[in-house]
């Protein structure tokens, strides 16, 4: 799948999950799993017995997941819900999962009451992992689905001519935004090395991507500050998760050119279109922040060192 039809998928992805509630969410979520997961079985409510506490399962993972999307969010219901299908699915399934995943809509993430629920839950029931799902991992799930796989996803097909966006990964972009308006005006005046003297070297980044790289690193640390400040603090782990997906498809596609790596990573951050230089310097700090967070690239084994003429 091209760059640009992956971030169609993305866009039309995220309107849908957006739109969805109840049982039309419950099937894209089926739907998902399924042509992810070849061994993903969903579970239908049956007469009295219900869904034993889940709405579907994966055998080979051995790991059972339970959907919540209402239309209204209610804290009595989410957690009637949440402690209802854990109870049943102890109950009756107790010897067919060890993983179990709340899988839920909210493009804000998590509820506080949801994540003091799963916390209590774990200490309480420490042979069970606990993990949520929403719409963010659930795109990480569809990352690597070929474009037959993602057109029956979205239900729709995906335009083959390019198409140009001027907005990247939405969930980036209060960030960009922090970062366009927070800049220095000059950049401190000491050099400062990159993460590791020869990670860049390692996977063979051109000298004018190492470049890229050193002119955004003294401006990393407004990343990270911005991580800090912000309420869901498992923010940034989720937007990792989302970078190192994408470079893991962007590597196979691409494996043996590191700068077109380097250079999708950027249209990740800020879209197909080229976008104004504010913009595309805070994508490229963004880029450098994960590089140095080892995110994305390949770490070098600790005695690797580039050969004179890598040095040269």
């Amino acid at each position: 799948m091209l760059p640009h039809q992956r971030q169609y998928a993305q866009a039309k992805f995220r309107s849908i999950v957006e739109d969805s509630t109840g049982n039309e969410f419950e099937k894209l979520f089926h739907r998902l799993m399924e042509l992810s997961h070849p061994q993903y079985m969903p579970i239908r409510t049956y007469g009295n017995i219900g869904d034993l506490g889940g709405d579907g399962l994966c055998a080979c993972c051995r790991t059972l997941y339970a959907c919540y999307a209402p239309e209204t969010f209610r804290v009595s219901e989410v957690r009637d819900k949440f402690l209802g299908d854990l109870e049943s699915a102890v109950i009756q399934r107790p010897e067919q999962f060890d993983t179990f995943v709340f899988v839920h809509n909210d493009q804000r993430g998590i509820h506080s009451i949801v994540s003091g629920l799963i916390a209590q839950q774990q200490q309480k029931l420490s042979s069970i992992t606990f993990r949520q799902m929403g719409p963010r991992k659930l795109w990480y799930e569809a990352l690597d689905l070929s474009l037959s796989k993602m057109e029956a996803l979205i239900q729709e097909p995906i335009p083959i001519h390019e198409v140009r966006y001027g907005v990247g990964m939405a969930d980036l972009e209060p960030l960009l935004q922090h970062l366009a308006d927070t800049r220095p005006q000059q950049a401190p005046n000491d050099e400062i090395p990159l993460p590791t003297p020869y990670k860049a070297d390692y996977n063979k980044l051109s000298p004018r991507a190492q470049q890229v790289l050193q002119a955004a690193r003294p401006y990393i640390y407004q990343v990270g500050q911005y991580y800090e400040g912000i309420i869901d603090h498992t923010e940034q782990d989720e937007v990792a998760a989302g970078f190192a997906a994408y470079y893991r498809q962007m590597r196979k596609e691409y494996g043996d050119q590191p700068d077109e790596i380097l250079w999708h990573m950027q249209r990740y951050v800020v879209g197909q279109e080229h976008p104004r230089w504010e913009r595309a310097d805070a994508a490229d700090v963004v880029v450098t922040f994960f590089f140095e967070q080892c995110d994305i690239f390949e770490i070098p084994p600790p005695e690797w060192r580039p050969s004179p003429r890598e040095e040269a």
